[in-house]
C-alpha cells in the first residue's frame, strides 16, 4: 500500500493468514512526511526502527527513535509517525491482533 507519506507492506494479517492473532508490517515514511493520526482500539502496537530517524506521537507527546529502538503503543493511544531525518525511516510494525480496528483521528 503506497500513500503520499510512505508505504505499508503487510507481511502477516488475518486476511493473508486466516486465524492469525497478530499482524506484522514493514512501514516506510518519507523525509519531511508524517503518517495520519489514528488509533487501534483492539490492538497494542510495537514499532521497531530498522533505519532512519523518526518521532512517534503518543497522544500529545512525541518520542524520538532511531535504528534498533522500539516504541510501544498501547491500544487506544492516538499515534502517528514522522520522519525526522534526511533519509526515509523504515520500521517493522507488530500488532497484537490479526485484524486491527483503524480509527482516523483527523488532522492535528
Amino acid at each position: 500500500m503506497s500513500e503520499a507519506w510512505g508505504t505499508m507492506q503487510w507481511l502477516i494479517e488475518d486476511t493473508s493468514h486466516p486465524g492469525a492473532d497478530l499482524s506484522l508490517a514493514r512501514m516506510t515514511v518519507y523525509p519531511d512526511h508524517t503518517s495520519p493520526p489514528h488509533r487501534h482500539s483492539n490492538a497494542n502496537e510495537a514499532i521497531h526502527v530498522l533505519s532512519g530517524q523518526m518521532a512517534e506521537r503518543l497522544d500529545k507527546a512525541w518520542v524520538e527513535a532511531g535504528p534498533g529502538d522500539t516504541v510501544y503503543v498501547p491500544a487506544g493511544t492516538v499515534h502517528q509517525t514522522r520522519c525526522i531525518g534526511d533519509d526515509p525511516v523504515v520500521m517493522m510494525i507488530a500488532y497484537s491482533s490479526g485484524t486491527r480496528n483503524y480509527e482516523a483521528m483527523g488532522v492535528s
